[in-house]
């Protein structure tokens, strides 16, 4: 078993290293063909420079070249792409409705969730496009592997998340959240269901407000200001995905 979740880690963490190249060329609108290079001078990066996580420790954060400092980025997001994978089999892989074809389902959420994370933490922007194309999978896959009952009650899930921050959108005029965090609640309710989508908007909102109260406190920002919800409620989707049986039976218990 320590072995499959040690794979794992490194199978995620090597998806991360090409979400990286995903995020970071989506930003730019760049294609995704050709060979990755610093940002800073030019230079191609060799092989040796693009082990996950490892090479970023053993060139200290640095290019080889013109040692400019690389952005913590790259190892945070094959690091979290590693404990994602190893978290994902860790959770699922003993059920009696395991599936490879389930696994492969989740794991593809799971990164694309990590690459809308990041491009909105760096932009205050969702990549619709990702999380149309994700709710697309999660709607097939649901409708193909779950009885009607439970395929309808996903997708009341889904749309009962999207109007619900449709709801905020409307009566704030769009500065309290935007179109994509919509979006991206669609996406979290198909894939939760309606017990976990609760959960996640729940912890979303939660966690959020905690890290501005955090942020205004260390003068990083005002009051009025915005930060980008999506991170947070891809924060609420995980920690539900992993761990929701556990919050709901604990919240059942106090009543």
């Amino acid at each position: 078993m320590v072995f499959l979740l040690a794979l794992f880690f490194v199978l995620g963490a090597s998806v991360g290293s090409f979400l990286n190249v995903v995020i970071d060329r989506s930003i730019q609108g760049r294609t995704l063909t050709g060979r990755s290079y610093c940002d800073w001078c030019g230079r191609t990066l060799e092989v040796a420079d693009l082990v996950p996580i490892v090479s970023f420790l053993v060139i200290r954060g640095r290019c080889r070249k013109c040692r400019k400092p690389l952005s913590w980025q790259y190892p945070a997001v094959e690091g979290l792409g590693g404990i994602i994978f190893l978290l994902t089999f860790w959770k699922f892989s003993g059920g009696g409705d395991f599936s490879l074809p389930f696994l492969i389902y989740l794991l593809f959420i799971c990164s694309t969730l990590i690459a809308v994370a990041a491009v909105d933490f760096k932009t205050s922007l969702i990549p619709t496009s990702f999380v149309f194309g994700a709710a697309l999978a999660a709607l097939f896959f649901n409708f193909f592997s779950k009885s009607s009952p439970d395929f309808i009650g996903f997708v009341a899930a889904a749309f009962g998340a999207a109007a619900f921050f449709a709801v905020i959108i409307f009566l704030t005029r769009g500065r309290g959240m935007g179109e994509g965090d919509a979006v991206l609640a669609f996406l979290i309710g198909m894939v939760l269901g309606v017990p976990g989508s609760i959960i996640a908007i729940f912890l979303a909102f939660f966690i959020g407000a905690v890290a501005a109260v955090f942020l205004v406190v260390l003068g990083k920002k005002r009051f009025g200001q915005t930060i980008p919800f999506g991170p947070f409620l891809i924060l609420g989707f995980f920690v539900s995905l992993f761990f929701g049986q556990e919050i709901l039976r604990y919240y059942l218990m106090l009543y």
